[in-house]
């Protein structure tokens, strides 16, 4: 006999007015307050439902649950589309011994959407380590990645490694603007030169956004033995004479151009390479302080020929 997944009663047979508890309403309303938007709201408008779908989810009485369940099923989506929500609400239903897993094996739901919806609704109740488990699985074929990404990134208690441990494994497209920057973000906080080499890539545009972004963030920075290292460590980047260009217009007349050492940054490169810092007045005004062990009294020394007191 086919399994009539349509009919409310029957998916629900063992107790047709099932409804979901307290806990597990303010849980998920919890969730959406932390994340902003719930992976089931984006299901929800994937399918075509336009009413905002936190009206609906999650359903506080019998009646609701059962109001939600007709509009998916009256959807215009294809079936497996319908399925895969309707097994992501069935997850939360735990007081009903495996309906989930029950639910997908009578209606043949393939294992992709399993694993996606798996996936999705463990990050909608704050559970990342495990959701990765299922998104990063790589029979998987990435949906919602960048959204992801973005709330691994952004949310207030995700750990930012497992953001990295995501990006690795699925590359998401980073078509969205916020989830470039968000992740670019990220770079920038564990590593300068993989920040660097992550600018690159993208398009000419974006490529010199992000690099302005990197050489405006490092001197943001307050300074302390650390900010000298990942000072020395951009200074030193293999850049193009593009890029070269990029920094010190940033620097000397840009967005970064009233930060602490700016004009400093860009006497350290000029040297580095041996060209000519004569043109640059601020140079006088270095003195003193030691960076990764250099000494801007001896570095004047060197190019004016005079002798430091």
């Amino acid at each position: 006999m086919m399994f009539n997944w349509h009919d409310f009663d029957v998916v629900f047979q063992a107790k047709p007015d099932y409804s979901f508890d307290n806990k597990t309403v303010e849980g998920i309303n919890k969730h959406r307050r932390e994340a902003g938007e719930l992976f089931f709201d984006r299901i929800w408008r994937s399918i075509g439902l336009t009413r905002p779908s936190r009206n609906n989810y999650p359903p506080r009485t019998n009646q609701d649950l059962r109001n939600i369940w007709s509009k998916i099923v009256q959807s215009s989506a294809p079936d497996e589309q319908k399925l895969a929500l309707l097994f992501y609400l069935l997850r939360d239903c735990r007081h009903l011994s495996n309906a989930d897993s029950n639910f997908a094996r009578r209606t043949y739901l393939p294992q992709k959407y399993q694993l996606l919806v798996a996936g999705l609704w463990e990050l909608d109740h704050g559970q990342f380590a495990r959701a990765l488990e299922h998104l990063t699985d790589p029979s998987l074929t990435p949906t919602f990645a960048d959204d992801i990404l973005f709330t691994l990134l952004q949310h207030p208690k995700c750990d930012r490694a497992l953001a990295s441990a995501y990006y690795i494994a699925v590359s998401p497209p980073l078509k969205d603007p916020k989830t470039l920057g968000a992740y670019f973000s990220l770079l920038l906080r564990n590593n300068m030169v993989e920040a660097y080499y992550f600018a690159k890539r993208q398009d000419h545009l974006q490529h010199k956004k992000l690099f302005e972004e990197l050489i405006v963030t490092m001197h943001q920075e307050d300074p302390s033995p650390d900010h000298a290292q990942r000072a020395a460590i951009v200074v030193g980047l293999p850049l193009t004479s593009e890029e070269d260009g990029w920094f010190e217009e940033c620097l000397l007349n840009g967005a970064g151009s009233k930060l602490p050492g700016a004009k400093d940054s860009v006497i350290a490169r000029r040297i580095a390479l041996g060209r000519s810092t004569s043109d640059i007045s601020s140079l006088n005004r270095l003195g003193g302080e030691d960076i990764d062990g250099v000494n801007w009294d001896y570095v004047k020394t060197g190019i004016s020929g005079t002798v430091p007191h």
